[in-house]
Parts: C-alpha cells; structure tokens; sequence
C-alpha cells in the first residue's frame, strides 16, 4: 500500500494506519506532513479510547514524545484526562504528570493493541518518566485493542 492516502479525518486516517505494513507506515513516518497527520490520528484515537468508569475522577497530564523525527528532534502531543473524559491537543500546554518515550512504530503497536506499554518498557522500546503508577494503569485506563 505505498502512498497510502492519509488525507482524511483522523478516524479515516486510523484506519489507514491499521492496513498498512511496517514498511510503509516507516515511509509515512519519514515524510513531515503524513506524519504529523498519523501522529495525531494515533494520539487522537489513544485519546478516544479513554474507559471513563476506570478514569473516574482522575485529573492527569501525559506527555508524547515522538522519537526519530526526520531532521532530528521529537514531536510532543499531550493527552489530558480529566472529568471522566480525555482530550488530546497538538500543543503541549500543561506540566506532565507522566511522560512517554516511544518511536511512532511502537507508539502504533500501543495504540492498536499488538503490544503492551508495560512490555515495551520492559524491552527499552518505551521510556516512562513521572508517575511509574499512572503508566502502570494504561492499558487499564484505555481500551488498547484492535
């Protein structure tokens, strides 16, 4: 699926991201535009799939950081849980109670459910900053599965 289309809605653009493989989901990743696009479908969707009844009155800031961005640096998303609810905002705006580490592949697997956060930790692909509890609840607090 080379040049795949990610010019959609971010519901759209997700689902785009499922079919495609490795290969051209690393392509998408090494273009500025389709990765930003991705980037925050991932994060848009992550941010979807809050269970509120396990967020309860939760009030939390998690920090994304992207690694391996073209030209060097990171690219930073936040997702904001609060009122039973989560938002998800392109510009970091609120100090982190937890910050995330991951390359968009990995950030991919997380989101779709073909690997933990936990195991990813645990094999140096996720680097957790903060509150090692709140990290601990993700896949508690999110529905990560395909």
């Amino acid at each position: 699926m080379a040049g795949a289309d990610v010019s959609g809605s971010p519901e759209e653009v997700y689902e785009t991201i499922l079919e495609v493989g490795e290969e051209d989901f690393d392509d998408l990743m090494s273009e500025p535009e389709s990765r930003e696009r991705v980037i925050d479908a991932l994060v848009a969707h992550m941010a979807g799939s809050l269970r509120p009844e396990k967020a309860g009155d939760l009030d939390a800031v998690i920090h994304v950081k992207l690694w391996d961005r073209p030209g060097g640096g990171y690219d930073h998303r936040e997702l904001i849980i609060r009122d039973g609810s989560c938002r998800a905002t392109a510009a970091p705006a609120e100090e982190p109670d937890l910050t995330l580490k991951v390359r968009p592949g990995d950030l991919r697997r997380i989101v779709t459910g073909e690997a933990g956060p936990k195991r990813l930790a645990f094999r140096g692909r996720l680097r957790v900053i903060g509150d090692i509890g709140l990290a601990m609840r993700l896949t508690e607090l999110f529905d990560l599965s395909r």
